[in-house]
């Protein structure tokens, strides 16, 4: 396998995946239904991408020596930073909110979420009958990066997996996946009072992610479809309105969107403008997930009531679209870089 290739349309894919989440956020407000309401089947593709990339990028490395630690440190260099311009985002939204008085959670509540929550880890506040909490309040999206991180970590001890051992592990754990949705009544991981589902959602996910990688074959070619029907085919399942039926989310889960992942891996972009379009949302997927959320926050606390649905794709959405694309190139990419540095170019800096 050519480990330099790099698979555009999967960049693609997971770009209009992360924007799709980010309007159903904007939108899910007052009586509409949210554009995108089926968004949650993102972070299932999101999951499943995950798997197969991180598959591709370390499997043969790890195979051939390269230690945990260095692994580790590789995906931490990666994930972190953002992940922390997030957090601090999100403090900035609730310092506005207690301005305001819009807050729903205390100093203290907020105080111990922040701490916890920034080492990647879940907060579990005193629920209300009332309110349903997520496991993130900083930040609530990143529920989902935590279990991305356990994946991540656990990855390593796959390596030396058969395949048909792969296999089992994930017919088990999707049997689990299904009783979790069935139980919750809900796509489950996000939130205090169904946090124990997302690890059969990022396990099954992930797994097949691996399982694509463990059977691909680049002698079969790519398969010949244009990458704008697959496009549209994933837009039109995160459009579908069917968010509250559980069972579509399980049958997303469970097929669509590793079917997605395993056609995104099959086929090939040739027009050079469109290859570009499609890498540049893979690399602002990530650091919108992050952002976004703190975002509408901050935007909620400080424009007029009710709010409008036009407003936020009108005006909030570029704006985050704008600010994020900034933080990302001067903050999120050098500091990585820096991060990822040699010891002895980071020991001569210092000198």
């Amino acid at each position: 396998m050519n480990k330099s290739h790099r698979f555009v349309l999967l960049d693609g894919l997971r770009g209009i995946a992360a924007l799709a989440v980010v309007i159903m956020h904007f939108t899910q407000h007052g009586n509409r239904t949210a554009l995108f309401a089926s968004s949650g089947l993102a972070v299932d593709l999101f999951f499943c991408l995950s798997g197969f990339v991180i598959a591709w990028s370390y499997y043969q490395k790890l195979v051939d020596g390269m230690s945990f630690s260095s692994y580790l440190k590789k995906r931490l260099v990666r994930l972190y930073p953002m992940f922390i311009i997030g957090i601090l985002l999100g403090v900035l939204s609730f310092m506005i909110k207690l301005h305001y008085g819009t807050n729903s959670y205390t100093l203290s509540d907020f105080t111990k979420a922040t701490l916890i929550n920034a080492i990647y880890l879940p907060y579990f506040v005193t629920s209300t009958p009332e309110r349903i909490d997520g496991i993130f309040l900083v930040n609530p999206p990143s529920w989902s990066l935590f279990f991305e991180l356990l994946a991540n970590f656990a990855f390593i001890f796959t390596i030396r997996f058969s395949k048909n051992l792969l296999i089992a592990l994930t017919v088990l754990i999707g049997i689990w996946l299904i009783y979790a949705g069935i139980t919750f009544e809900t796509s489950p991981g996000w939130s205090t009072t169904n946090w124990t589902g997302g690890f059969p959602r990022v396990g099954f996910s992930f797994m097949v992610g691996i399982l694509i990688f463990k059977f691909f074959d680049a002698s079969k070619g790519a398969i010949k479809i244009n990458p704008l029907v697959i496009i549209a085919v994933l837009m039109s399942l995160l459009l579908v309105p069917l968010s509250e039926w559980v069972y579509y989310w399980i049958l997303g889960a469970l097929f669509l969107m590793p079917l997605i992942v395993w056609l995104g891996s099959r086929v090939e972009v040739k027009q050079p403008l469109f290859s570009k379009a499609l890498i540049y949302l893979g690399w602002i997927s990530y650091p919108i997930y992050c952002l976004h959320h703190p975002m509408i926050s901050i935007w909620d606390s400080i424009s007029p009531n009710p709010t409008h649905f036009y407003r936020e794709l009108l005006i909030l959405f570029p704006l985050t679209l704008v600010i994020t694309h900034i933080l990302a190139k001067y903050i999120d990419d050098p500091v990585r870089a820096w991060l990822s540095r040699p010891k002895f170019q980071i020991l001569k800096a210092t000198d």
